[in-house]
């Protein structure tokens, strides 16, 4: 198995495009709406240090533990639809030489205090639902992407708060929008 990603180079500009969906360690490209691994690498790369903690809210298919794994970063995912979270251990379950494995949670994201403290995550990667444009589950009390536009704002609005309470005073939380 390949572990790193052939000519990759940090990105230097703020508008990235990459053609290819990564095909290194378990990536694939197969999960709706999940981004290319490229995108993670270079944010945690560019805005964490090894053994730092990094969040990754609306986990999917493990990308960004992916490569909190490969990097030497305590990862944390976290996803309220326990399909998601199945496919994320599958994906994780390759030997590689880390010091840490990411840490798997049903949760919904918009409501983590008992699950994180205050002012302990380093880097919050985050790619939520777009409101109701791909759906990730058909019933699942919580799943943003079942809920109208307003709905959607309102927590979108809690959880923005939840990032600002359990990120680390100066540390970064992004979250990627794509074009569809």
């Amino acid at each position: 198995m390949q572990f790193e990603p052939n000519n990759f180079a940090l990105e230097q500009t703020s508008v990235w495009s990459f053609k290819e969906r990564g095909a290194w360690a378990t990536h694939k490209g197969d999960y709706r709406g999940n981004s290319p691994p490229q995108v993670q690498r270079n944010l945690i790369i560019k805005y964490t240090n090894e053994g730092d903690i990094v969040l990754d809210p609306f986990c999917g298919s493990g990308t960004t533990l992916i490569e909190t794994k490969l990097l030497n970063r305590k990862g944390v995912g976290i996803d309220i639809n326990t399909e998601a979270l199945k496919l994320t251990k599958e994906r994780l379950n390759f030997k590689y030489d880390t010091l840490y494995e990411p840490k798997l949670i049903n949760a919904n994201s918009t409501n983590l205090k008992t699950i994180i403290p205050n002012n302990v995550i380093d880097f919050i990667f985050a790619h939520p639902p777009y409101a109701n444009i791909i759906k990730y589950s058909k019933d699942i009390n919580g799943d943003l992407s079942l809920l109208n536009l307003n709905e959607f704002l309102n927590q979108i609005k809690l959880f923005s708060e939840e990032c600002f309470r359990i990120l680390k005073k100066d540390k970064i939380c992004s979250i990627l929008i794509r074009r569809y």
